[in-house]
């Protein structure tokens, strides 16, 4: 969770500096988190339900965030706030998928 908002850091300090107002910033998390799943954490229905989640939550912020800051502040943020939700739902999603298996509900 938080390599995320370091990544979306590092990613905003470095597109500040080039004065690049056009590349995603959110790029290299969704990377960053599509190999962590795709490497170590297959549960699908985590992964689902972290993907609608993360995603709601960006569409939800990011009108809001750009009309309070600039284009690469605001994508910052909610890429941030998004990839935590997400982390924060696919913890959650996949416990109870995991403890629904155990008990023999699946």
């Amino acid at each position: 969770m938080v390599l995320s908002w370091v990544v979306c850091a590092v990613a905003w300090g470095v597109l500040t500096l080039l004065d690049e107002t056009t590349l995603p910033l959110g790029a290299p998390v969704v990377m960053l988190l599509a190999n962590w799943f795709w490497s170590r954490h297959r549960y699908w229905v985590a992964g689902a339900a972290a993907t609608c989640a993360g995603s709601a939550v960006a569409l939800v912020l990011i009108d809001l965030a750009r009309s309070h800051l600039d284009r690469i502040a605001a994508d910052a943020w909610v890429v941030a706030a998004a990839a935590t939700v997400a982390l924060v739902v696919f913890a959650g999603a996949s416990r109870l998928t995991t403890r629904a298996a155990r008990s023999g509900l699946t």
